[in-house]
């Protein structure tokens, strides 16, 4: 679809209705549970404390701000100059990750978690589609795409990733698997490495520094969970996430400055 303003529209009518969505999600709560009580239902290590989900309040803050620019633009022909081009190749992302973000509340909700695994890998899937798509870290329209598009979708990509390895663990909780036979210490262990290592991966070679920053933050929950609890177990996790979040945080110094140029 090229129509600029066709895509705006849709983008417009996604937006409202995945925040709407999303709030009802925490305000009737559907189905009875918030996302946070549902979370809690499935205890394991590598639950983030639920301050951590305030991550989406910045996601929507700079969505909307993604979005009223593209309402200028369909009243101001200066600003469709610069809003356009970057609405045709972000092309129809925004509103399929839109539709998979809310199939996942409801499926979330109704605690089918094997379809909200799937839906998820679906929605990770197509924010990484986007993200190389469009060149996030790499190559841009202009500096308002980069602010506007790049910054906001890095740190959907980088909070989903954890997201899912979160949801698959859930899962995993459901079920009762035994992991064979790895104890919940290690699993954890092993599953926040390769977040660490796949965001290393984003930051320094695509540099996605905002993938870095969402993949810190949700370490940061992880751990501020664990110290709440304080049992040894718990307690055993910390130093690893702070290792890993101490290596994460020199990446993204290191990869700032090409950032700021590209």
């Amino acid at each position: 679809m090229k129509n600029p303003k066709l895509l705006i529209l849709l983008n417009i009518i996604a937006f409202v209705v995945v925040l709407v969505v999303n709030t009802l999600a925490n305000s009737l709560p559907l189905n009875g549970h918030t996302p946070g009580q549902l979370s809690d239902m499935y205890p394991n290590l590598f639950v983030p404390a639920g301050v951590t989900f305030s991550i989406w309040g910045v996601i929507y803050t700079w969505l909307l701000v993604f979005i009223l620019v593209q309402v200028v633009a369909l009243f101001s022909k200066a600003a469709s100059q610069k809003v356009f081009p970057w609405v045709e190749r972000l092309g129809n992302y925004f509103v399929l990750s839109s539709l998979l973000n809310i199939a996942w509340l409801f499926a979330w909700h109704w605690q089918l978690m094997g379809l909200s695994v799937l839906i998820m890998l679906c929605l990770l899937a197509t924010l990484l589609h986007q993200s190389i798509a469009i060149g996030i870290g790499n190559a841009k329209y202009n500096t308002q795409e980069k602010w506007l598009v790049h910054a906001p979708f890095g740190i959907y990509l980088g909070w989903i990733s954890i997201a899912s390895i979160a949801n698959i663990t859930a899962l995993l909780v459901s079920i009762k698997w035994q992991a064979w036979g790895i104890s919940e210490f290690h699993w954890t262990i092993t599953m926040i490495i390769i977040g660490t290592a796949i965001a290393l991966f984003v930051v320094v070679v695509r540099n996605n520094i905002f993938y870095g920053m969402a993949v810190i933050w949700a370490l940061i929950g992880i751990g501020i969970k664990r110290g709440s609890i304080a049992d040894p177990v718990s307690m055993a996790v910390i130093p690893y996430l702070k290792g890993c979040i101490i290596v994460l945080v020199l990446c993204i110094f290191y990869r700032l400055k090409q950032w700021l140029s590209y």
